[in-house]
């Protein structure tokens, strides 16, 4: 076919050149083959393509109307014309089984009648024949599809083709194809109505083709194991046989034993029984002359009698016997069991026994017993006989309003009985009924009670920045609001300190700050510490050391301890002063220290600030020295001792600041003082040691702390350089100051 469609515009094109090739030798008069043709031969007019069809000749796209376009001497539309679709000379060719056309300047397909493009790719034209195509039969996408079978498209139409190896088409309904598995269908075994026939009762298989089976069918069973004569007993209805083979039934109660549906059943009941709780385990367990639930038949229960039992008597209900503590006193069956024997006076425990009359109130039977039904108001019968009410129940204060019930024991007390109402009759001297409840008796203590001070609502005031007291009947400061304190101990301005800001009652009444600043109850610490040297300038370089590492400022003396006076330099802008006293020269330890230093350093303490004492301040005093620094100084001095010395901290300071860091127990080598702490306020050992007797004491007095170590580090060669009395040192030093 595409052979027959070659493209028109080629040809027309190779005959246009070679006309314009031979042009001078065709006659001008000839209208196929003229491009100058013209009135007298002088018109111009160039033709191209299409330009004897009747096409407008054009020299240039303006000679042309609308929208058409100069292509080779003929005006042509670009957008609907095929031989020039889009631009000029350029043909949308002969698809195949279609018609070419041209729309928006882009070629398209008219397909032939029974074809389509399926794949809407132009250049393989309407390539779907819809007649034939199994997979696009009638129109594109629609498959013929069948199970077990191909599909074939005949007119545009599906139909079932050839069944797949071992399928069979055996209903002949081919929308469901070849349905039918020829090696495994017993019903058509390897050919279509080729059905298996098994003995009686078996199940037929087919399996490869070839027929069999061994299985029984639903509710049957070969219990002769001979499968020759097939399945042959019904264990769904053989009593001897029931649900298995040799699974008897046994026999029931007033019944004929059944099987129905593999299990055991009634088949019938004895004559004058039933099966009404359809239970077959207990066979026909009703007996229906007898049963009051099934009196003559199933569900005919015998009426309920009144405070009785009913009774079937030869299927015909009436009444039995009366429930406990009823009786038929009337003889009258209508009613049943109409008396309450517990609670009837005429008829108390049995009919026709009534209750005798009770003075001061009325009888009743209780129990099948006569008593008291009730007193007479404000009359109860507590303790005497039943026959009276004896008691008085308004004014009797051991039965006050009910009988057993006592008017109780109150606070501050004694009581009362009125109107059957328990009352307080007077109160306990310096004890009030303010609330005027009984149950709390005299409650308020009028010498203590802020709310009755002295008299009942007597309320006192609150004071300033505190709780309100009351002792002794007077008005007075019972507690301080949190961050306040009564400093001045005047209740009458109340908690006039801020014990949170306040840097001469920081954190507590007379706790001053050496740094002049107090935030949320704690001091501002000055980590800034002196060092007041001895003549052992190596183990004060030590400890120097020691304290700048955790974060101190040091100053270390330019004199020792017994040239200093208190402005070499002065103790200003310091927080703790180490103080090492005495030294290995004698002259170190065996002169005083100036008293214009001593006083220096007192007033050092009571400004707030702390001191660390060693060992040598022990020695100074009881040298006769210090004398100004000796109510400081903690450790007494009995004797020295110089060797391994072992610390251990108190159990109760084991958490201290001072213990921060160390061990309960360590050992190092010490000259140490030997001795027990001075007894006086604010001071407390916090370690002792074996050979030195107390080895570490705290003073934590409000204005002023003081640690004294029983260690005489700068006495070689037992110097500062153990790390653990380095940290008690730098411990001790923060403490002094309130860092913690």
């Amino acid at each position: 076919m595409s052979i027959h469609r070659m493209s028109l515009h080629h040809l027309t094109v190779g005959l246009g050149l070679l006309v314009i090739a031979g042009m001078s030798a065709l006659s001008c008069t000839d209208d196929a083959y003229c491009f100058t043709c013209g009135a007298g031969g002088a018109t111009t007019t160039t033709a191209g393509t299409g330009g004897s069809g009747g096409a407008p000749s054009c020299v240039k796209d303006a000679d042309c109307t609308g929208s058409m376009t100069c292509c080779t001497g003929v005006c042509v539309d670009l957008e609907t014309n095929p031989a020039s679709c889009g631009a000029c000379d350029a043909p949308c060719g002969s698809p195949e089984e279609a018609t070419a056309t041209c729309s928006g300047a882009k070629c398209g397909l008219s397909c032939v009648a029974g074809y389509a493009d399926c794949d809407h790719l132009f250049s393989n034209g309407c390539e779907v024949s819809l007649a034939t195509d199994a997979n696009n039969c009638g129109a594109c996408g629609v498959a013929c599809l069948f199970p077990n079978a191909a599909g074939v498209c005949v007119d545009g139409k599906c139909g079932l083709g050839a069944c797949q190896v071992g399928f069979g088409n055996c209903d002949n309904d081919a929308t469901n194809g070849c349905e039918a598995n020829l090696a495994s269908d017993p019903a058509n075994c390897t050919a279509c109505g080729m059905a298996c026939s098994p003995p009686a009762n078996v199940v037929a298989t087919c399996t490869a083709g070839t027929c069999g089976g061994d299985q029984c069918a639903t509710g049957y069973a070969d219990c002769n194991m001979n499968l020759a004569d097939g399945c042959e007993v019904d264990i769904s209805t053989d009593p001897a046989n029931c649900g298995a083979c040799a699974m008897a039934c046994g026999a029931l109660a007033h019944a004929t034993t059944g099987c129905s549906n593999g299990a055991c059943s009634i088949a019938s009941c004895d004559t004058g029984y039933a099966d009404c709780d359809k239970s077959v385990y207990d066979g026909c367990e009703a007996n229906l002359a007898t049963d009051t639930n099934n009196c003559s038949a199933c569900g005919m229960a015998c009426v309920a009698v009144s405070e009785g039992f009913p009774a079937c008597t030869a299927g015909a209900c009436g009444v039995g016997v009366c429930d406990a503590g009823y009786a038929d006193c009337d003889l009258n069956a209508a009613n049943g069991c109409e008396v309450n024997l517990s609670n009837d006076v005429n008829n108390c425990g049995a009919c026709a026994v009534a209750c005798p009359a009770v003075s001061n109130g009325t009888p009743v039977c209780s129990g099948f017993v006569c008593g008291i039904g009730s007193c007479n108001a404000g009359f109860a019968n507590c303790f005497g006989p039943p026959t009276t009410c004896e008691t008085d129940l308004q004014t009797d204060v051991n039965h006050c309003g009910m009988c057993g019930t006592p008017c109780p024991s109150v606070a501050n007390a004694t009581v009362s009985c009125g109107g059957g109402q328990c009352g307080i009759a007077a109160c306990a001297p310096t004890y009030a009924d303010c609330d005027l409840t009984f149950a709390d008796g005299c409650e308020v203590s009028l010498p203590t009670d802020v709310n009755n001070c002295g008299t009942c609502n007597n309320v006192c005031p609150t004071p300033p920045n505190g709780v309100a007291g009351c002792a002794g009947s007077a008005c007075t400061l019972a507690s301080c609001n949190a961050g306040f304190a009564n400093c001045d101990n005047n209740a009458a301005n109340g908690c006039e300190k801020s014990v949170l800001t306040d840097p001469m009652n920081c954190g507590g009444c007379g706790i001053v700050c050496g740094s002049g600043t107090c935030t949320g109850g704690v001091c501002a610490c000055i980590k800034s510490v002196l060092l007041i040297e001895d003549d052992s300038a190596a183990g004060s370089a030590t400890l120097a050391a020691a304290l700048a590492k955790v974060g101190y400022t040091v100053t270390q003396t330019a004199v020792p301890s017994y040239q200093y006076n208190g402005t070499n330099p002065a103790l200003a802008g310091f927080g703790a002063v180490v103080v090492l006293a005495g030294g290995p020269q004698a002259t170190s330890y065996q002169t005083d220290m100036p008293a214009a230093g001593q006083a220096a350093i007192v007033a050092f303490l009571n400004a707030g600030n702390g001191v660390v004492f060693t060992e040598w301040a022990a020695y100074e005093v009881a040298a006769g020295h210090w004398q100004t620094l000796a109510p400081f100084v903690l450790l007494q001095r009995t004797d020295s001792y110089s060797g391994q010395v072992t610390y251990t901290v108190d159990p109760a300071f084991a958490s201290h600041p001072v213990w921060n860091g160390l061990p309960a127990t360590f050992t190092l080598a010490s000259t140490s003082n030997v001795g027990l702490t001075h007894v006086a306020p604010f001071v407390t050992r916090i370690a002792g040691s074996p050979q030195a007797i107390d080895a570490v004491a705290i003073r934590d007095a409000p204005a002023g702390r003081v640690v004294h170590l029983a260690h005489a580090g700068n006495y070689q060669p037992n110097g500062w350089t153990n790390a653990n009395t380095q940290t008690l040192v730098t411990n001790a030093a923060g403490w002094v100051a309130r860092c913690f």
